[in-house]
Parts: C-alpha cells; sequence; structure tokens
C-alpha cells in the first residue's frame, strides 16, 4: 500500500513540474510581446494569452474579433450571443445559442436566436413592422397594389 502512494506522489510530483515547466514557458512567450509589425498593443498581447480574448486594436467599436489583421483569432462573446462571428458574419444555425424568452407552457423558448438578435423569429427577433411615416405608406402602397391585383385575377360572377 505504501508502493502505492509513493508512486501516486510521484506521478503528483511530476505533474506539477510539467505544469510550472509549460506556465513558465508562457510567461516567456507574453514577455516576448507581440510579433514586430503586427500593431498590437502589449497590454492586449499580455491579455490575450492569460485570459484567452483581447479587446481587437484595429477595430473602431472596441470590441473582440477574429481579424485576420490582427493575427489573434479570437471570437467575441457578446458577438456570439447575439449569433454573429468576430467578423460581424451570422454564426451557422447550429452554433447560435437558443432565445430563451418564456414560452406558453413557462419555459425556456429553445429555437436559436436570428442573427444580429437576441431572440427567435417567434419572440422578436425578426423585424416587427415599419417605424416612420414613410415607411408604413410604402407598406399601405405596396398592400392596395396586391389587393388590386388579386381581385383583378379573381373571377366576376355574373348575375343569372
Amino acid at each position: 500500500m505504501t508502493v502505492l502512494r509513493a508512486t501516486a506522489r510521484n506521478i503528483l510530483l511530476e505533474r506539477e513540474r510539467e505544469e510550472a515547466a509549460a506556465q513558465e514557458t508562457i510567461e516567456r512567450l507574453i514577455s516576448r510581446g507581440p510579433p514586430t509589425g503586427s500593431g498590437i498593443a502589449f497590454e492586449a498581447w499580455r491579455s490575450w494569452h492569460r485570459y484567452g480574448f483581447v479587446v481587437c486594436p484595429a477595430s473602431k467599436r472596441r470590441h473582440t474579433c477574429s481579424n485576420h489583421r490582427c493575427r489573434m483569432g479570437a471570437d467575441c462573446h457578446g458577438l456570439q450571443a447575439l449569433g454573429l462571428r468576430g467578423n460581424r458574419s451570422p454564426l451557422p444555425r447550429k452554433k447560435r445559442p437558443v432565445c430563451g424568452a418564456r414560452n406558453r407552457q413557462g419555459k425556456p423558448c429553445a429555437v436559436k436566436v436570428e442573427p444580429g438578435k437576441r431572440r427567435c423569429r417567434f419572440h422578436g427577433g425578426l423585424s416587427t413592422g415599419p417605424k416612420t411615416a414613410a415607411g408604413r405608406a410604402r407598406i399601405a402602397e405596396a398592400q392596395r397594389r396586391r389587393w388590386s391585383a388579386q381581385r383583378a385575377r379573381r373571377p366576376t360572377v355574373d348575375a343569372q
């Protein structure tokens, strides 16, 4: 039994040494700084390697991104919550988060969010209609044209 304990203790000590060596290697890489000419600030470089994400220095809106010029490859968690990639293109439907709004049974909705929205198409993710007077007038004119075309296609009933 004591041999097993000694072996287990040796294995644990070996793992701790390996982890410490890996941590030292990471710290050395961080201290070297970003590649020259990359435009990445040292503080951003350090936060990237410590925490796995960084605020993109090339972005005007100051969000994390997967901009190839940055060479960071970090995806923004805030954009993923909106169903978007770091470059603001839509995520595939399978990778989008769920809506989470309460349905009629009181349970969270399990439908995926619409890209750029926090809700699914059933809970307000799709357009809710025109907001301006010009937009409402445009929709009303389109409706009038559709109804007039529908009436023109309908056969007339002859009075007999």
